[in-house]
């Protein structure tokens, strides 16, 4: 089997190749950069019976031209950059890895919320030119109510931190887990969550129901410094309405991703936004995540190989 590593998977190479070379019977080709263009990406499959993956784009232009392959092998969570529908009738089986980075998102969603609530970035400032803490009186987390939409494990994991902390936690979910009730999570409607939460939480994939989930409506439906937490995918979220709810300086949005990755160009509009905080998709990007997704995207690669698939989405 021929498998190429289309582009990093952001670990030292010594360590991806050993893990890969555990693969019995297979010819690794791996690159050390992003495919710059779709007819970059076709060069590196060319050939590959397996394709390794992070977030470089697979759409039906370029899956075509491989008329060799047999399985794309997502080496993350999110899977909508591949067409699934066109592998599916291609025959093509495409795994992805649920659930590597449940604590490091989950953690970061605090790290974010703390330091927009406590002003650490002001606070960084201010002493370093030499001011004191006058105007930088912050809000503690203990008694405020967090919503959080969705409540797959990273956002099971984000209630149990906040049940932690002392806050209120409401979620909205398209299905209620009662193991969270249970610990004293209350389901509600995506509008009693928004209007009575000074904290908002985004953990839902992005599909064409969860599509700006979150626009201008919604958005107006905001506590008066609400803090708009996104963690899981940009395009959840109607980017230009957040820009103009944000240029009331209303609420407070911190945001790990965006309606592109990063780097972003120098004209988006988020950019300069006030009462924003902004982090270039670092969610998952963990020394300890990143070794477990290289771990099950090899094991998925195993499975496929003894004919036992497994963590399909196709």
């Amino acid at each position: 089997m021929k498998i190429s590593i289309i582009e990093p998977l952001q670990l030292p190479e010594k360590m991806v190749m050993d893990k890969f070379k555990t693969l019995k019977d297979c010819e690794i080709t791996a690159y050390d950069t992003k495919p710059a263009t779709d007819e970059e990406t076709v060069m590196r499959c060319k050939g590959a019976d397996i394709v390794v993956l992070v977030n470089s784009p697979m759409p039906t232009s370029v899956i075509e031209q491989i008329e060799t392959l047999k399985m794309i092998a997502v080496s993350f969570t999110g899977y909508d950059h591949v067409d699934i529908a066109k592998c599916r009738d291609l025959g093509i089986v495409v795994s992805n890895v649920p659930e590597y980075s449940t604590h490091s998102v989950a953690e970061l969603v605090f790290g974010l919320t703390i330091s927009e609530m406590r002003k650490l970035v002001e606070c960084d400032k201010a002493v370093r030119s030499g001011g004191t803490s006058q105007g930088l009186m912050g809000r503690e987390l203990f008694g405020k109510t967090i919503g959080v939409i969705g409540t797959g494990k990273i956002g099971q994991r984000v209630c149990e931190i906040a049940l932690a902390f002392g806050m209120k936690v409401l979620a909205y979910s398209r299905s209620e887990k009662e193991e969270m009730v249970k610990k004293g999570v209350k389901y509600v409607t995506l509008e009693e969550l928004l209007r009575k939460s000074d904290v908002v939480s985004i953990h839902v994939p992005l599909t064409k129901e969860t599509e700006k989930l979150i626009g201008e409506k919604e958005l107006s439906m905001l506590k008066d410094g609400a803090v708009l937490v996104n963690a899981a995918r940009g395009k959840v979220i109607d980017t230009e309405a957040l820009v103009r709810e944000l240029e009331k300086e209303r609420i407070y949005a911190c945001l790990d991703v965006f309606d592109m990755e990063p780097p972003l160009p120098d004209d988006y509009a988020i950019i300069c936004t006030k009462n924003s905080l902004l982090s270039p998709h670092v969610g998952y990007y963990t020394e300890e995540a990143l070794e477990r997704r290289l771990d099950v995207t090899i094991d998925n690669i195993q499975s496929f190989l003894e004919g036992k698939p497994k963590n399909v989405v196709t």
